[in-house]
């Protein structure tokens, strides 16, 4: 609505000149000038006032001394009308008018001027005295409300069409109709200022339907709200579609923004996370959540991804780091948290806090099945059994695949996704070939066992390095509970003559699987060192050796395969059989 300060309406010439005849040609009654105003004399010569009186298209009124009023509110039979500087009645007009109360303080909540409609009968638009309920006008199609004085309201106006002040007024108020030049009950987005001085409190009055309080970290505030068709504030909803996006609002109608968890209070999260810090609780705890964009957009990330420093409930330390990561929302704005999930055709994981994992970790499924919720994720770096070297991999790996955990190598950095089939990983800054599976339920788990003549410890393919030229790879079964469990290792020679010792003399006969050929050694000048290996023996424990090249592929019917050491294999199929030092 375009407005002006003050309305000054200009009577035509003709009306003018209409006005001074009339009253110039009644000597007696009508119109008469005195005094520099006009005064209007009734047939039996009395003064009229606080009358209307007519002359030509234009209505005119008599204050109580007689005299025609000239810019001012006329209330006049519990109505208000305008008669401009001319004196004329004003009609389908905006009239602004200098309002006394105002002082200009700080703290003034009152209007500078006074905003009035006067309507075709010159009527000013007001409130019904009839109606509880805001009643609104409207005006060259845009809707104002007024109160029984006919003052324009605007800012928060209640329920009662009553105008909200203060600085809860914004929580008070269902409809906004603008500043005081304004007025237009709002439709749809409107950005306002409001002060909020709970801001640092986001628990208060158990109040769930907020922002995180980090969101908006001032007094002082700038929010985006929306009102419906009937100009009602949306308030207390989570994913309201408007314009083909969802969008969230708390319960005074602010909307929402960034992190929001509609289900719990600040509070309660606070100890929801407390107690749910990793497994299946902190899965359904962070499930929980959603994120609703920028303050500035607020429109819910749903199906996609995006790259946040989480929310201090929802990851504390890394919230304290500022420290952002990937995350994915469903077709229901839920973040997604502790499963595998297949994305645009490629499978990702996610903790138990939402954040999507890259590089290699091991996992451990509920009921041992990765298309169920993950229970636990097991860093490179984990304290009792790490696997951040070359070392430590080939030491501890065993360990977590005997505790039921599998281990998946999601790409590296940003990328994240499922690696399949041969991989080179890198593990402190060294290549390595892996393995990981192809198909079935454990898809991307690193192979453990045999493939292609070749074997693999949780994907690694175990090989020997090129100085050493050979290495065995010791299989050993066990049984527990008529459960059998495999695990491999990768030995170099010393360590596989060493692990023939101890392995032999753990056996039932306590004989060594590892025996000195006297008769070999009796040999001039044939050999250093010469040994016999008890392979049937260790085949009896459920131990076997294989001998594999830098390659990884298994040697069979070897004769005289040279080590980095100038240690010799012999082999009877694919059974080592002896080991030797030649003169």
């Amino acid at each position: 609505m375009r407005k002006q300060t003050k309305l000054v309406a200009v009577l035509s010439t003709a009306a003018l000149l209409a006005l001074g005849a009339s009253m110039s040609s009644f000597a007696a009654t009508g119109w008469q000038e005195e005094n520099g105003t006009w005064v209007y004399y009734n047939r039996s010569g009395d003064k009229e006032t606080e009358k209307w009186a007519k002359s030509g298209d234009n209505w005119f009124y008599l204050n109580d001394s007689g005299e025609m009023a000239t810019d001012v509110i006329v209330e006049y039979n519990d109505d208000y009308y305008y008669v401009d500087d001319n004196g004329a009645m004003v009609t389908n007009q905006w009239v602004s008018m200098e309002n006394e109360d105002y002082d200009g303080g700080e703290d003034d909540e009152e209007p500078v001027n006074h905003w009035y409609y006067f309507g075709s009968n010159g009527k000013a638009y007001k409130s019904s005295t009839s109606s509880d309920t805001a009643s609104f006008k409207n005006i060259n199609g845009k809707e104002y409300v007024f109160d029984d004085e006919g003052k324009m309201l605007y800012g928060w106006i209640n329920d009662d069409g009553e105008r909200e002040t203060g600085d809860d007024a914004w929580k008070e108020g269902i409809y906004y109709c603008g500043k005081e030049d304004d007025g237009a009950k709002t439709i749809g987005w409107s950005s306002i200022e409001i002060k909020d001085d709970d801001y640092d409190d986001a628990a208060k009055d158990g109040n769930a339907r907020v922002s995180s309080h980090n969101t908006f970290d001032d007094e002082e505030q700038e929010r985006w709200f929306w009102f419906k068709s009937n100009g009602k504030k949306q308030t207390s909803k989570d994913g309201k579609t408007i314009n083909g996006k969802k969008y969230s609002f708390d319960e005074w109608g602010r909307m929402n923004a960034e992190w929001i968890l509609w289900d719990a209070t600040a509070t309660t999260a606070k100890a929801t996370a407390a107690t749910a810090s990793s497994g299946q609780g902190a899965n359904a705890y962070t499930r929980e959540w959603r994120y609703f964009g920028s303050p500035e957009d607020g429109a819910r990330i749903t199906k996609g991804w995006f790259k946040v420093v989480p929310d201090e409930n929802l990851h504390l330390e890394k919230y304290n780091d500022d420290e952002d990561f990937w995350y994915y929302s469903d077709n229901d704005g839920q973040l997604v948290a502790g499963e595998i999930k297949t994305i645009n055709g490629k499978k990702y994981a996610f903790d138990s806090k939402g954040r999507m994992k890259s590089g290699m970790k091991f996992y451990k499924f509920e009921d041992n099945n990765p298309n169920k919720d993950i229970v636990e994720i097991i860093d490179d770096d984990d304290d009792d059994y790490p696997f951040d070297t070359e070392d430590r991999f080939k030491d501890n790996a065993n360990h977590w695949l005997d505790q039921g955990y599998y281990l998946y190598y999601f790409g590296s950095g940003s990328d994240g996704s499922m690696k399949t089939n041969k991989q080179n990983v890198e593990i402190d800054g060294e290549s390595f070939n892996f393995f990981f599976n192809k198909s079935g339920t454990f898809k991307g788990a690193g192979k453990t066992g045999v493939d292609d003549d070749k074997y693999y410890l949780a994907g690694m393919l175990l090989k020997a390095d090129k100085d050493d030229k050979y290495s065995v790879v010791k299989i050993k079964e066990t049984k527990d509970g008529g459960v059998t469990k495999t695990t491999y290792n990768i030995l170099d020679t010393d360590e596989f003559m060493d692990d023939l010792e101890a392995e032999g003399k753990a056996s039932d006969d306590g004989k060594s699987w590892l025996v000195k050929d006297d008769e070999k050694l009796a040999v001039k000048d044939k050999y250093d060192e010469y040994y016999n290996v008890n392979y049937e023996a260790a085949r009896k424990a459920g131990i076997t050796y294989k001998l594999v090249n830098t390659s990884g592929t298994v040697q069979k019917n070897k004769h005289k395969a040279k080590d980095g050491d100038d240690r010799c294999y012999d082999q009877k199929g694919n059974d080592i059989t002896s080991l030797y030092v030649e003169s």
